[in-house]
């Protein structure tokens, strides 16, 4: 998506029982408004990727398509070579969904009064559209299957990558929720009692008054078409992203009080340093408060917060194809409790990294032994790498190009906590040096920042060669909602290119155009409100739509890099498959039995 200059005048507020989380004198300002009456521009039902046309909001405040975006040639780290369009072939084309953050606007854990911070905690502690995630998600799924081939090289979809924050507040019922998407299981958004229970007090967009009420309806999303991979989070396991959950927050979690505001004086002190809330006995101080602002609701056992371990086991609880079982995790990691892991696509490798702290904060870092572990399944796939006092070391490993996957990109490595046990944890730095140190790394992939970046990571040392591109993707649980095609290319002239392509949700801009993907669920429509989800994010005041492009560069885009080593024996890959049940990972019959009983 591209955003036109714009000067918006909207302003919203959500009324809290007695309070106001934002103050201003509706959702639409009055340009906003008279936009909407006007109407949204449609015509974009059958585009696939940015490369045809982008969305765009313009200076009316209206959404719609401008020019598409072509590839933007990216050289800081190799030399485009002349006639490569013709000599290229694909390695690997797969889906990078960054995250899809699926959210239970009931929950009692939410600490929405952080937007009435005076300079917020966070600017998404409450979104308008917050209520609409699930079917945002499950038009994001779509519009991946629609994209189902290279638009440039028509290699058929490999798989997709999710690197972590599937979940909001590391709920169990929101882990479910993704899990089903991409399943197609039938989903129920709706927790607690029935109906509508979060702190909006009327619908964000006026033309659709039941807006939140339908939000709440029952629907059956279209599955995933690819295997499907996935990294943990920090929201997948930690309370609102930072927080490692104790007994007080997993009461919280599953009980019948919500807080809606903190008194004036607990608020400036938490405002002030929210690493008290780190602090077990100084939140029950301020939750036992007798100005804390309480609401009841309906408790839901669902909302129970999940470990590490319990994220793992169910990964596991998953339809076995398109698969593959655990997506990526494998016996290793039910056993150890650990969330890194391998999997292999032709001669590339993909080492997913966890990179969640455990002490907390939404920032990460990596603990001394998973990066013992790293270094040993890099230096494992490459005949030549650089030790840390520079010496060239040669062995005979078979030399793979390698992609780090990790939920947070490079410069939000910076958690200095150390973990549980007292350990000092690895911090962005070191993981760049390290990575520098083995060529045949040529990218690394991420979330976490909600931006859609490409980084030249050229390696300091030249000689070394161990230059590489980190790659992040915006989320769709914000504007401009979008996800990214990765597809990596041997050129046959020693450089290979990996290419990025954005695409949009399946939903047109106009709601209004909408057809009901799966007319058989009565009076839901999910892709309509999927697209006033869109509308509703594109108007919010306190999000950046220009933050989440940045450029064109950073969305469509050939990004060149010199081939670590010759190429040219190299097999042109299959389309991957997932492993047979049977053959992931070592999973006893016994623990398959056990980790596929029905769902709670």
């Amino acid at each position: 998506m591209r955003r036109q200059k714009a000067n918006l005048v909207a302003r919203w507020t959500q009324p809290i029982g007695r309070r106001r989380l934002l103050r201003g004198a509706g959702f639409f300002g009055a340009g906003a408004a008279l936009a909407w009456v006007l109407g949204c521009r449609g015509g974009d039902s059958e585009l696939l990727t940015t490369l045809d046309r982008a969305i765009a909001l313009g200076e009316d405040g209206v959404l719609g398509l401008g020019p598409g975006e072509p590839y933007e040639v990216r050289t800081e780290l190799a030399e485009a070579q002349v006639g490569r369009e013709e000599r290229r072939r694909s390695l690997v084309a797969f889906h990078h969904f960054a995250d899809l953050q699926l959210l239970d606007e009931e929950s009692p854990l939410r600490g929405e009064w952080q937007d009435s911070c005076p300079v917020p905690l966070s600017a998404s502690a409450f979104r308008p559209q917050e209520a609409l995630t699930l079917q945002v998600a499950a038009s994001l799924i779509r519009q991946a299957n629609r994209v189902n081939r290279s638009p440039l090289t028509n290699r058929a979809i490999d798989f997709v990558l999710h690197t972590g924050n599937a979940a909001d507040n590391a709920q169990f019922n929101e882990l479910r929720w993704f899990i089903d998407l991409m399943d197609g299981r039938p989903l129920q958004p709706d927790s607690g009692g029935a109906g509508y229970e979060g702190v909006q007090s009327e619908s964000p967009d006026p033309r659709y008054p039941d807006l939140l009420a339908l939000a709440q309806l029952p629907f059956v999303p279209e599955a995933i078409r690819y295997p499907w991979y996935t990294a943990v989070g920090s929201r997948d396991v930690l309370a609102q992203g930072s927080f490692p959950p104790d007994d007080a927050s997993r009461q919280i979690a599953v009980g019948g009080e919500k807080v809606i505001d903190l008194s004036p004086v607990r608020k400036e002190e938490v405002c002030e340093d929210p690493s008290i809330l780190l602090d077990p006995e100084l939140t029950r101080e301020i939750l036992a408060d007798e100005e804390t602002e309480v609401r009841a609701v309906t408790p839901d056992a669902n909302r129970r917060l999940l470990s590490r371990q319990e994220w793992i086991e169910e990964l596991f609880n998953s339809r076995e194809r398109p698969g593959p079982l655990g997506h990526g995790l494998t016996q290793r990691n039910l056993d150890e409790g650990v969330a890194h892991y391998v999997f292999e696509h032709g001669p590339l490798t993909f080492i997913v990294l966890d990179t969640v702290n455990p002490a907390g904060f939404a920032a990460g870092s990596i603990d001394a032994e998973q990066f013992e572990w790293l270094e040993g399944e890099l230096t494992s796939r490459s005949s030549r790498h650089y030790d840390g006092k520079g010496a060239l070391v040669e062995g005979d490993a078979d030399d793979r190009l390698i992609i780090i996957v990790s939920h947070h990109p490079l410069d939000l490595l910076n958690n200095p906590l150390p973990d549980p046990a007292g350990e000092t944890r690895i911090q962005g730095p070191q993981l760049e040096e390290l990575l520098h140190r083995f060529p045949n790394v040529i990218a690394h992939i991420a979330g976490h920042s909600h931006e859609s970046r490409i980084t030249a990571r050229p390696d300091p040392e030249e000689r070394r060669g161990g230059s590489y591109w980190e790659i992040s993707t915006t989320s769709p649980v914000a504007y401009p909602m979008q996800a990214r095609l990765l597809e990596v290319t041997d050129n046959g002239d020693e450089t290979i290119s990996l290419f990025s392509t954005m695409y949009d949700l399946a939903a047109p801009i106009d709601p209004r155009e909408a057809d009901d993907p799966t007319p058989g669920d009565d009076e839901v429509n999910e892709e309509q409100l999927a697209a006033v989800a869109r509308s509703v994010a594109a108007q919010d005041p306190q999000s950046d739509p220009e933050a989440a492009g940045l450029a064109v560069s950073d969305r469509n885009a050939e990004m060149l890099l010199a081939a670590p080593f010759d190429l040219s024996g190299v097999e042109t890959p299959g389309r991957h498959r997932a492993a047979a049940a049977t053959e992931v990972g070592g999973v006893s019959r016994r623990a398959l039995l056990k980790l596929m009983l029905p769902l709670s």
